[in-house]
């Protein structure tokens, strides 16, 4: 991509924030509700990504199927017909290709890997994702395969962490986690931020994210999950990682009874790197 064709997509993009911005601050203005309502759905709306040709090719080589969760399909592609399960959780604005490399160096004989793509992500459908949700396609995945473990990347390492604080019974013999955001109430922070909006945008928005859930942003907090996990735990974490700040995993590793932290230097948040690969292939055993 060519420096013009970057500082176009930069420009783009900073002229839809700033009128996100006006728009949400113009409707808070005018009505609580329906002002914390529209922050709360475009809080939990992924853009959507098409799948390119490569990523399309390889999700090709699985068993691919469909379910059904709350009026939406969701897709879910199967490699190997081992005896111990893998289920893969992807993170936010992603989809199952994230999972190439591990599939590729995991044994198919040995293993059953599962992947889904979440609401709103890759072939499922769907218009908002966000982690009450998440967690409650996990629980529906674990009562449809026999889950030993699991290998989660972000929202989806911080959705199963939830999960399995709520209903610890459900909590798998293995995890492995790779850049666990920390705070719930820090992407509220962020978000608000970004779109440069009046703090009523915030509040109201913490206002009908109680009403939906049932509970407020700062519920959501690993520091809060972590002391009561029961899996074998896998963290691995990267020091520059802007999206989900290193201070959280070396907290969890703490708190958690049963962890081992993984610190990586220069791999991101997204870690890729085929020693990220190799440390969760050794973990599962």
């Amino acid at each position: 991509m060519n420096s013009k064709l970057k500082l176009k997509i930069a420009s783009v993009q900073k002229l839809i924030t700033y009128i996100l911005g006006v728009y949400l601050n113009g409707i808070n203005l005018i009505s609580k509700k329906i002002g914390g309502k529209h922050a709360f759905l475009l809080f939990c709306y992924p853009f959507p990504v098409k799948l390119k040709p490569v990523q399309a090719k390889f999700l090709e080589t699985s068993k691919q199927s469909f379910f059904d969760f709350d009026e939406k399909k969701l897709a879910t592609y199967q490699w190997g017909s081992g005896p111990q399960t893998i289920l893969c959780l992807h993170g936010w604005q992603s989809q199952s290709f994230r999972w190439k490399k591990y599939i590729e160096e995991l044994d198919k004989e040995k293993y059953t890997i599962i992947s889904i793509d979440a609401p709103a992500h890759g072939n499922s459908e769907g218009k908002i994702f966000n982690v009450p949700m998440y967690a409650k396609v996990i629980e529906r995945l674990l009562a449809d395969y026999q889950v030993d473990y699991i290998l989660a990347h972000s929202l989806g390492s911080f959705a199963a962490m939830c999960l399995f604080y709520e209903k610890p019974a459900l909590a798998v013999t293995k995890v492995a986690l790779l850049g666990t955001p920390g705070e719930a109430s820090d992407f509220v922070d962020e978000y608000a931020r970004v779109l440069k909006t009046h703090p009523r945008v915030k509040e109201n928005l913490r206002s009908y994210f109680l009403e939906y859930a049932g509970l407020t942003p700062e519920y959501y907090s690993t520091a809060r999950f972590a002391p009561v996990q029961t899996s074998k735990a896998l963290l691995i974490h990267d020091k520059q990682d802007k999206e989900a700040p290193y201070h959280y995993a070396k907290k969890v590793a703490e708190l958690w009874p049963n962890a081992k932290l993984i610190t990586t230097d220069g791999f991101g948040h997204k870690l890729r790197d085929l020693s990220v690969v190799k440390a969760v292939k050794d973990f599962f055993g």
